[in-house]
C-alpha cells in the first residue's frame, strides 16, 4: 500500500469510491481535480505537482486528509458521513451515476446508503433491510401469489411439495394423517410464501375433523 506523501504523491486508502464499469461514450469524467466549487470552498487543499487539488483536509492540525482524488476512484482512510458526502457529491459532479464502493464495512454501508439516497447505482455492497430503509429504497416484502411465477424458488418450494405429496400417500395408508402431513408440510412453506395455498387434502381432513367433532 502506497503512504500519503507530502510532495504531491497520490494517498492510497483502502475505502474507496470509483465509477462502475460503462461505456467510455457516456460522458462521466474521470479527471483529477474536477471538484465542484462547493467542496473546494469547504477544505484546507494540497496539490498534486500539476497544480491539481489532490488531498482535502478538515483542517491545518489533521494527519490525513478527509479523502483524496485520484482521478478514477476517490479515496479515504475514514468513513466519516461528512467525507463520504463530499466524495459522492465529486462522484455526481464527474457525472458517476453508478459507483463501486470498496474497503471495510462501515465505510461501504455509509456509501451505499448515501449514494442510493442520491439516486446513485451501487456495487460492492450488499445492503440489509434497515440500510434500504435508511436511503428511502423501497424494502422486499414477503411474497405473494403474484410473485411466485417470477420465482424460481417459489417454483422450486412447490415442486418438492408436489414430490413430498407423492411420498406421503405412498408410505401413509390412513388419509386423516396423510392430510395433517401435506397441510404441515405447506403451512412451513406458507411462512416463507405467504401466498401459497392451501392442499385440498388438508381442507378435506379439516372438514372430516369438524364433522367428528359435531358428532
Amino acid at each position: 500500500m502506497r503512504t500519503p506523501t507530502q510532495s504531491g504523491g497520490s494517498v492510497t486508502s483502502e475505502n474507496a469510491v470509483s465509477p462502475s464499469p460503462q461505456k467510455k461514450t457516456d460522458g462521466r469524467s474521470t479527471t483529477k481535480g474536477e471538484i465542484p466549487a462547493s467542496i473546494l470552498d469547504r477544505y484546507l487543499i494540497e496539490r498534486d505537482r500539476q497544480g491539481r487539488p489532490e488531498r482535502f483536509y478538515r483542517d491545518h492540525r489533521a494527519v490525513d486528509p478527509m479523502f483524496s482524488d485520484e482521478g478514477k476512484r476517490l479515496v479515504t482512510r475514514q468513513a466519516y458521513p461528512e467525507a463520504v458526502a463530499d466524495m459522492l457529491k465529486v462522484a455526481q459532479h464527474r457525472g458517476w451515476t453508478q459507483v463501486r464502493v470498496s474497503g471495510d464495512e462501515t465505510f461501504r454501508r455509509e456509501a451505499w446508503v448515501q449514494a442510493r439516497a442520491l439516486g446513485l447505482d451501487v456495487k460492492g455492497y450488499q445492503p440489509r433491510d434497515r440500510d434500504r430503509q435508511a436511503a428511502g429504497d423501497k424494502v422486499r416484502g414477503p411474497q405473494t401469489l403474484a410473485d411466485r411465477s417470477a420465482d424460481p424458488s417459489a417454483l422450486s418450494v412447490e415442486k418438492r411439495l408436489k414430490e413430498a405429496v407423492v411420498v406421503v400417500r405412498r408410505l401413509i395408508a390412513d388419509p386423516a394423517a396423510q392430510a395433517r402431513l401435506i397441510e404441515h408440510a405447506y403451512q412451513r412453506a406458507r411462512d416463507m410464501i405467504p401466498g401459497l395455498p392451501r392442499h385440498p387434502d388438508a381442507d378435506r381432513a379439516h372438514t372430516r375433523d369438524s364433522d367428528r367433532s359435531r358428532r
